[in-house]
């Protein structure tokens, strides 16, 4: 079944990340992220994965972040690509 979700940004970026390091599709982690909610492991630590690779991508996160409000103000990378587009796309 196809659905909407909104999700929020931070979460997102993880999520995504997982995606990419663990090679599996998002809706295959959302899928077993509900699972764990409806049924979730007997014993703590029984949760599938690599624990301590999701510890570090979450320390990345967390000083990508930092950065991020340590940054100069001005426009961002998407605000200076959109510009750039319509540049082009303009006859």
């Amino acid at each position: 079944m196809k659905t909407t979700l909104e999700i929020d940004d931070a979460l997102y970026r993880e999520v995504k990340a997982l995606s990419a390091m663990t090679g599996r599709k998002m809706k295959d982690l959302v899928s077993d992220g509900l699972r764990h909610v409806l049924n979730p492991p007997a014993q703590k630590g029984n949760v599938p994965g690599d624990a301590a690779a999701l510890a570090e991508l979450r320390q990345w996160f967390k000083a990508a972040d930092r950065a991020m409000k340590k940054a100069p103000a001005g426009p961002g990378v998407r605000e200076l690509l959109e510009a750039d587009r319509r540049r082009l796309e303009t006859p």
